[in-house]
């Protein structure tokens, strides 16, 4: 499918203590909770909006706070109300610095922007700041660098991923994030290779596409599930691209979206050594041609269903739980993003934050727009790219157009 964002031309861009055990770390490890039910609103001021987005629960208002970025894509909160935005095509590292955009960015870098290209992901651990970003030197690379941050600069990069970028140009993932265990977890798309983390059982072996991988802060190999070549980094595979990774803070346990070509947009519940299935699978195993026996079955892997699917792609973008009881009811949900429609959903857990509260919806997919409804709860945000919990508790949503919302009550 194309989104229909300027400047972007091809496809858009699940017990609890058991599950935490089930990863190697504890719950109490994940970022510390917002318990603040009235939090502090900080320097943030809020900007006239003539046309806002659209909240169908009248309990919540939506507020503007930042404008003027360009095509940006992730953000990072590295203050109370510090933020480290990245913007694709140009390659600017901007800084919104005590609620307000600075100016001059703080970095500057020549990225290819071509298609899904450009400056990706972002990444924080103390005082390092990780940048996924598209390179063009001697060869189109995907790569990862660590930066030190002293709260205002960026300064003495190294790069420690240095990661297939063609044929592309587009699926280049790049989304990260900090695991409760400390280790870097990153995705990468399948930039339209065939190979076995494709479900090729005759491809290449794995290149470090179509993945989550789990790195040290050097870059080097952190999973060690899968048995096989070029296989100690790969957390999970058969990922066709996606957008959105995060970890529920209650339990440890990590969660991505993904997108597909013109059907079957997933959430999934991404365990140790998940097989997501794509070439061959997207949306429900029962919705296609294919059996498990059909895909390439690393000893340490395992396949499963997603636990949510759009029928028609709706370019999912970011997933983030909200690590707070700042917004009542959706305290420690789920909320996700699009890129075409400029959307953003919202799914409860079960008790035991296994699964989605789906009601209905036994079959996991909405096929329709009646079916879909439910999961609604914003419209006209201009195309969601990154969806964060503030320090404040709130929720702030980065838009592709160049503002930050924020949820608030």
């Amino acid at each position: 499918m194309k989104l229909a964002r300027v400047g972007i031309v091809a496809a858009a861009i699940v017990a609890v203590a058991a599950a935490a055990a089930y990863i190697g770390v504890q719950p109490q490890q994940t970022t510390s909770p917002i318990n603040s039910a009235a939090p502090n609103n900080g320097t943030f001021a809020v900007i006239p909006d003539s046309d806002p987005p659209r909240l169908r629960d009248q309990s919540l208002r939506v507020e503007k706070v930042i404008e003027g970025l360009s095509a940006p894509t992730s953000m990072a909160f590295v203050g109370d109300d510090d933020i480290l935005v990245l913007q694709k095509d140009d390659g600017k590292v901007r800084m919104v610095k005590d609620g307000r955009l600075l100016e001059t960015p703080l970095l500057d870098l020549d990225v290819d922007s071509r298609s899904e290209r450009g400056l990706l992901g972002i990444a924080v651990k103390g005082s390092s700041v990780f940048l996924y970003l598209t390179e063009n030197d001697d060869g189109v690379k995907n790569r990862v660098y660590r930066y030190d941050f002293d709260g205002s600069s960026l300064a003495n990069p190294v790069m420690i991923l240095d990661l297939p970028g063609t044929p592309g140009p587009n699926h280049d993932g790049g989304k990260m994030t900090i695991g409760p265990d400390g280790f870097l977890y990153i995705v990468t798309g399948d930039l339209n290779r065939n190979g076995q983390v494709q479900n090729f059982k005759n491809g290449p072996a794995a290149d470090y596409t179509s993945a989550v991988l789990k790195v040290d802060s050097d870059g080097r190999p952190a999973a060690n599930i899968l048995s096989g070549d070029n296989l100690a980094a790969y957390f999970a595979y058969g990922v066709r691209n996606s957008f959105g990774l995060d970890f529920d803070p209650k339990t440890g346990v990590l969660w991505d979206t993904e997108n597909g070509p013109a059907d079957y947009d997933e959430i999934n519940i991404v365990r140790p050594g998940f097989n997501s299935g794509w070439e061959r699978v997207m949306g429900p195993i029962s919705r296609t041609d294919a059996g498990e026996d059909d895909l390439v079955m690393f000893e340490g892997s395992h396949y499963a269903d997603p636990v949510f699917s759009w029928r028609q792609a709706i370019g999912v973008t970011d997933i983030e739980f909200l690590n707070s009881t700042a917004l009542g009811d959706y305290s420690y949900s789920l909320f996700v993003g699009d890129i075409n429609n400029g959307q953003l959903y919202n799914f409860a857990l079960n008790k035991e934050r296994t699964d989605l509260e789906l009601g209905q919806l036994t079959d996991r997919v909405a096929d329709n727009q009646g079916e879909l409804e439910p999961f609604i709860l914003g419209r006209g945000f201009g195309g969601i790219t990154d969806i964060e919990t503030g320090p404040d508790g709130l929720l702030y949503i980065l838009s592709f157009d160049g503002s930050i919302y924020r949820l608030a009550q």
